[in-house]
Order: C-alpha cells, then sequence, then structure tokens
C-alpha cells in the first residue's frame, strides 16, 4: 500500500508539472538506446512513436493518442495492482474525469459505511471493535453449540435399543449446522460398541442425514454407512451424499421424510 501511495503521488507530481508531451518517430533501435521501454511485448516495426515526457521520466514506444501535457490530466487514481507473472506487477489507473468518478464513488460508499455505523467521529475504531465483538460472540456461541451437542448425545445414549444385537440409535435432533451430525456420530462412538447411529435434522428447511456404523458391524453385517446414505437415504430426502463405510453424511430437500429415513435404516439391521 505505501508503495502505491509513493507511485500515485510521483505520477501527480508529473501531472501537476504540467509537462509537455512530445512525440517522435525513430527507428527501434535508437529508441532503445535513448532509453524507450517497450511495454506489454507488443511487436513493433522498424520506424516507431516514441512518446516523451521528460527524458529523465518517461520514455515509451506507444501508438495510442496522448494530450499535449500532462497538466490535462487533472488527476491520476490508481484503481488496482495485480501480479501478472512471476516478479511482474500490473499498475492500472484512472485520470481526469474517470479519476474525478472514481473518488466520487468511493467516498460515496465510505458515506454509506458510515451510516450503517451511524456517523461515527472515527470509523476505523468502531469497525475494529466489531471486528473483537464477533470473534468473542462467534466462540461464545462455539462453546455454547458444545455444550449443546454433550447434552444431545447424552440424550441419545438414552435411547439405544438392540436390534439383531447391534447397538441401534436413530433420532432426529436440534443442531444448527449439518457438521454437528457428524460431530455426534464422531462422539458417539467413543460410547458405544457394535452400533449403528442414523442422526437426522432439519436445518433451515432442508434434511440432513448422518449415518455412523461400527467397524465391527461393517465387518459382521456387510453394512456399508455410504452405500445406505446413496442407495436408500439419498432417496428419500430427494438429495445426494457419500463418505466412507463407517461414517457417510446426506443432504436433500425433502424433510418431511425424515422419520422414514429412520424406519429404512432400521430395517436393514
Amino acid at each position: 500500500d505505501d508503495e502505491i501511495a509513493f507511485v500515485e503521488a510521483m505520477a501527480n507530481g508529473i501531472v501537476l508539472q504540467n509537462d509537455a508531451v512530445n512525440t517522435r518517430l525513430m527507428s527501434v533501435d535508437d529508441a532503445v538506446a535513448e532509453g524507450a521501454m517497450a511495454l506489454f511485448g507488443e511487436k513493433y516495426g522498424d520506424t516507431v512513436r516514441v512518446v516523451i515526457i521528460d527524458p529523465n521520466y518517461s520514455i515509451e514506444l506507444c501508438g495510442g493518442t496522448h494530450v499535449a501535457n500532462t497538466g490535462e490530466l487533472g488527476i491520476l487514481k490508481i484503481t488496482t495492482e495485480t501480479a501478472i507473472a512471476a516478479g511482474v506487477r500490473r499498475i492500472e489507473a484512472v485520470v481526469a474525469n474517470a479519476a474525478e468518478a472514481y473518488i466520487s464513488s468511493q467516498l460515496q460508499l465510505l458515506a454509506q459505511v458510515k451510516e450503517q455505523y451511524k456517523n461515527p467521529k472515527e470509523l476505523l475504531p468502531t469497525l475494529q471493535k466489531q471486528q473483537a465483538d464477533n470473534v468473542s460472540l462467534k466462540k461464545q456461541i462455539e462453546l455454547a453449540e458444545a455444550r449443546q451437542l454433550v447434552a444431545i448425545r447424552n440424550q441419545l445414549l438414552t435411547k439405544d435399543e438392540i436390534v439383531n444385537g447391534i447397538t441401534y440409535i436413530a433420532d432426529i435432533v436440534e443442531v444448527t449446522n449439518p457438521d454437528a451430525l457428524k460431530k455426534l456420530c464422531t462422539d458417539l462412538k467413543n460410547n458405544l460398541t457394535n452400533y449403528v447411529v442414523v442422526l437426522a435434522a432439519n436445518i433451515g428447511g432442508k434434511p440432513y442425514v448422518a449415518v455412523g456404523i461400527a467397524p465391527t458391524v461393517v465387518a459382521a453385517k456387510g453394512l456399508d454407512a455410504a452405500v445406505i446414505v446413496k442407495q436408500h437415504i439419498a432417496p428419500l430426502i430427494q438429495g445426494g451424499g457419500g463418505g466412507n463405510a463407517t461414517l457417510a453424511t446426506a443432504a436433500g430437500t425433502q424433510a418431511s421424510n425424515l422419520q422414514q429415513v429412520l424406519i429404512v435404516v432400521k430395517a436393514l439391521l
């Protein structure tokens, strides 16, 4: 940012000097000998147009039309700076009316942002405080969600049933994001053996399902969580999913069939 500001200030210094812009036609060799710079890898003929703004400042090969003096540019404002190759940067700028319009639009945007924050005298400290508050609130939410998952896990452990020698836990739970279902499945496996867990949730009107199966059950019964998700659950909730044999998830659009999902998986045991 400091370098961009320096370049912009340097260019505007030349603009304010109102230096004459001179053009000359000469051979490529003579132009290069005088220090002319060819831009953008363009191909040039034997005779080239050389644009000079103070020989100590800018000598370039260019075929376009230009102002007669730098003062006609009014003001120069750099708008973007990007990398185009290893060690090569591209700077883009606007001048004159376009620069004034750009500055005006940026000031309008700044005014709108300040208005959103009730026009504080100092905007930056206000934004910094909000960022700090957001970080703090996010941590509080994460802690609350973690505690919620512990409570849900404890409730689920009281709902287990034995089906053909397999500990089966299935329920529709209230969580705020799909990852919570996977976390619950992972947490439950530390408290179970020979289990199949099916957890479903309606989040924002969309159905989400996670299936966890103990490796011992995968080996003994040939059950595969990913297969169950793709062949039996995804069609019910009109969606898709995937995973591996011990943990798979699905998402869809038909949340009304979540209870049916629990019944279908139980029938597979």
